[in-house]
């Protein structure tokens, strides 16, 4: 079957511009010229490509009336068919087009697709391992990526990874499968055991990106990054126009606490590529890990003037004001973040932190409800909710607060010490003693917790001097 490429052939480009130039002045003036018909296919396929599929069915009809017995029109009317939702009269088509031709695979890896949207994958299945035993070595790849169509839609991600390891074995520089592979790879946690297969791949073709490629994300699966980057680079000797892989491996280098080479990759690739709002982000984070809040802040806004949406770069511009302690700026930031995206916990708990810092009292008040909507479960707006409320002197709303978020939240430690603060604030030391010792054995390093609620309690001689007798 014919397939023509008309966005990356230019050849093919000005030969079916040419082509369909000829039809359309024909059809004007109402003749009814002679094409081959490969130049029917190629009509029809611009049609189709463009979504003109009563055109392009138009195109059919007249094609059928010079090459009647044609199954490959048959196939191109019953895809146009199945396109316009009409099953039906596309499975009749191909059943006629089996009567001209039983050995066109084209009849079949189409039946099994109209199969697959009807939902009855089992019955695709058949039809496509039933090929398998009959079709020509070179037809076997597009066999078996039909079948991964069928188990992706049937959701048997599993069949997928077979089926892509076996169109892999028939053609090994198979992009589709290669590109599908690395996707599938992760919905079914196969990084590691996927290596050995990545390797064979290089070894039949050591300049295979693709199959570097995917070996590099299989190690990034497995925590594995210098063998990643290793592997990254590889791609990029075979490929330098790659530039996407520069992100990749300046991303490892951050996750493994290599902010520098991060930032010297990133560099090397702003040599040749122009950089985006993703590499002004990733270069943002690296400053500021570094501690250079002032050039992440110049890197996160130029990310945000390339992408005003994104609302992760306001964030953490207001976060490297927060590092600096200026909070009014800081504020302003995490009011913008909140403001692209509200229903982000992160935002919400930076917001109210920001808000209570500079007195918006009920501004941090909503965004602590907000944060406990969004997740309920989760204990850092609780803690924030009622040290608002002691802070204000509300220490009985503030512990009811921290008692309700201990009942509903799994990880509890931190508003455990949070009551217990409340409880040194009204000096019941009796009961804030004996919760802080059990509170202590739990787990001592976050005793913190307590001058992180209440600033004042650093100065309780019988918090220091339980901390200091403790061990």
């Amino acid at each position: 079957m014919s397939n023509f490429d008309f966005e990356n052939e230019n050849d093919n480009q000005l030969n079916i511009t040419e082509l369909i130039e000829r039809y359309e002045r024909s059809e004007k003036v109402g003749q009814t010229p002679f094409f081959d018909q490969d130049d029917f296919e190629s009509i029809i396929e611009y049609y189709q490509s463009k979504g003109l599929l009563e055109q392009a069915l138009v195109v059919v009809e007249k094609s059928m009336l010079q090459f009647p017995y044609s199954s490959i029109l048959l196939i191109k009317k019953a895809q146009i068919y199945f396109e316009l939702k009409q099953l039906n009269i596309a499975l009749e088509i191909l059943d006629k087009a089996a009567i001209y031709d039983s050995s066109e695979i084209g009849i079949y890896l189409l039946r099994a697709e109209i199969y697959t949207f009807q939902s009855r994958y089992k019955e695709a299945t058949e039809i496509l391992y039933g090929l398998l035993s009959t079709a020509e070595k070179d037809d076997l790849a597009d066999i078996y990526l039909q079948l991964c169509d069928v188990y992706e839609d049937w959701e048997k991600y599993f069949n997928v990874y077979d089926c892509l390891i076996e169109c892999l074995k028939v053609d090994p520089n198979n992009e589709e499968a290669l590109n599908r592979f690395n996707y599938c790879i992760e919905i079914v946690d196969k990084f590691e055991e996927s290596i050995p297969f990545h390797n064979y791949l290089i070894d039949i073709n050591p300049y295979n990106e693709f199959a570097w490629y995917n070996l590099a994300c299989a190690y990034r699966g497995i925590n594995e990054y210098e063998k990643a980057i290793d592997a990254f680079e590889y791609v990029l000797a075979i490929n330098e126009d790659a530039d996407f892989v520069y992100q990749d491996i300046a991303e490892l280098h951050f996750k493994n606490g290599m902010y520098k080479n991060a930032l010297e990759v990133i560099r090397d690739m702003c040599e040749t590529f122009e950089a985006d709002d993703e590499i002004y982000f990733l270069q943002g984070k690296c400053h500021e890990a570094l501690g250079n809040n002032k050039m992440a802040r110049y890197c996160y806004r130029k990310a945000v003037h390339d992408n005003p949406s994104l609302s992760e770069a306001y964030f953490r511009i207001g976060e490297t004001y927060k590092n600096e302690g200026m909070w009014e700026q800081a504020y302003k930031s995490f009011q913008k973040a909140n403001e692209l995206e509200k229903e982000q916990y992160d935002f919400c708990l930076a917001m109210a932190e920001a808000a209570m810092e500079i007195g918006e009292t009920e501004v941090a008040i909503d965004a602590c409800e907000t944060a406990i909507d969004i997740f309920v479960k989760r204990h850092e707006a609780y803690f924030i909710l009622g040290k608002i409320m002691a802070q204000y002197g509300d220490i009985e709303i503030a512990r009811d607060i921290l008692m309700k978020g201990a009942e509903v939240c799994k990880s509890t430690i931190e508003l455990n010490y949070a009551i217990c603060a409340t409880a040194f604030m009204e000096n019941k030391l009796k009961e804030a003693e004996v919760m802080l010792r059990l509170l202590l054995a739990e787990d001592y390093s976050k005793y913190d917790v307590l001058f992180d609620f209440c600033e004042d309690l650093e100065e309780n001689q019988a918090i220091q001097n339980i901390l200091a007798n403790f061990n």
